[in-house]
């Protein structure tokens, strides 16, 4: 759960940064100002820099979802992302160390051997409610595997973790743990209102028909069950999640994270109604 010191950092930040809203549930600021927190300052930089082995100050400073990126070289080419509750490395990414000549030796396989090695040295009580995504991008000669957090089998929007290898020199060269907003025990997964209830909630709210063959499936979204639809809209589709414990409308428009091709989860896990629905269910 955030703790009350990163709420008044968050606000902090709002009032006082350059903001730059990229979806609903995710924030990233540009160019923020640590100076009104000088022990938060100097933690961050003295964990960034012991993770770098230099003594060099960070040139600049961005907010990446609650992680603070200081940035080491212009253009994001060098930097370390902190967590600012403990001051722990989240993440990084360093351009020096990708290839500058010569072609792809590792084979996606190869690249994820690296990349899984890396990731079986954090602690048992995040890898547990990570599962790997078998499909691989490839950017640049470089492989980028994901990881999405499950709770109960259903996704937590927004909550990854990434590696990006070098196809060349076999070099990680960037990687990102999200911080989890909510621990397991504090996570809602069962829904109380089926598929089919949510996808006419959602119909209905804005008078748009589903789109023909899309099957509805749920996420978390922060510590709640989502049904996620798709309504066919006058111009273009778009996604809607209805929140499954109560029905309301909990976001339109881009789904607030991620989501692996092929996943479908919703249809094997019992909806439990709640007193507040089965009120609704008997009212005449």
């Amino acid at each position: 759960m955030k703790k009350s010191i990163f709420f008044l950092f968050f606000i902090f930040l709002l009032i006082s940064s350059f903001a730059i809203l990229v979806s609903a549930h995710s924030l990233y600021l540009f160019g923020i100002s640590l100076d009104f927190d000088k022990e938060l300052k100097s933690n961050v930089v003295k964990s960034a820099q012991k993770f770098l082995s230099t003594g060099k100050e960070p040139l600049s400073f961005d907010l990446d979802k609650g992680l603070i990126m200081a940035h080491f070289e212009p253009e994001q080419r060098n930097y370390v992302e902190i967590n600012p509750m403990g001051y722990e490395v989240y993440g990084m990414r360093n351009e020096n160390l990708k290839h500058k000549t010569g072609t792809k030796k590792l084979t996606k396989e190869q690249g994820f051997d690296i990349a899984n090695k890396f990731f079986d040295a954090f602690p048992n009580d995040i890898k547990s409610e990570l599962n790997h995504d078998y499909d691989v991008s490839e950017v640049d000669d470089t492989y980028f595997y994901k990881w999405f957090r499950h709770v109960d089998g259903i996704i937590v929007a927004d909550e990854t973790f990434m590696v990006n290898v070098d196809a060349v020199n076999g070099n990680i060269i960037a990687w990102r743990l999200s911080i989890f907003d909510y621990p397991k025990s504090l996570i809602e997964a069962v829904p109380a209102i089926s598929k089919n209830v949510a996808k006419r909630v959602a119909e209905i709210s804005f008078n748009a028909p589903s789109v023909k063959d899309f099957k509805p499936y749920l996420i978390i979204v922060v510590n709640e069950p989502v049904w996620v639809n798709k309504l066919q809209g006058q111009f273009y589709p778009f996604f809607v999640g209805v929140n499954a414990k109560e029905g309301s409308i909990s976001f339109t428009g881009t789904i607030p994270g991620e989501i692996p091709k092929g996943y479908n989860a919703g249809d094997e896990i019992k909806v439990i109604e709640t007193d507040f629905i089965k009120q609704i269910y008997t009212q005449k």
